[in-house]
């Protein structure tokens, strides 16, 4: 008999403290997207760079059931 495996799938943002200003850039900044490696490493790199203009925790990456 074959089991059937559940699959979760997940979709990830960026997210930023109340304190840093939200540029009006017309990018899709804070939209979210598919859990991957390759969208986790992007995110994983604009937090660092978020939190070393902004400071320590001022970015994260924010994460949910899809």
């Amino acid at each position: 008999m074959k089991q059937n495996s559940l699959r979760v799938l997940f979709e990830i943002r960026l997210r930023w403290s109340n304190e840093v200003r939200q540029e009006a850039s017309g990018r899709d900044v804070g939209l979210w997207r598919p859990d991957t490696p390759q969208n986790r490493d992007k995110l994983r790199d604009a937090v660092a760079r978020g939190n070393s203009l902004y400071g320590e925790s001022t970015h994260w990456i924010e994460k949910r059931q899809a």
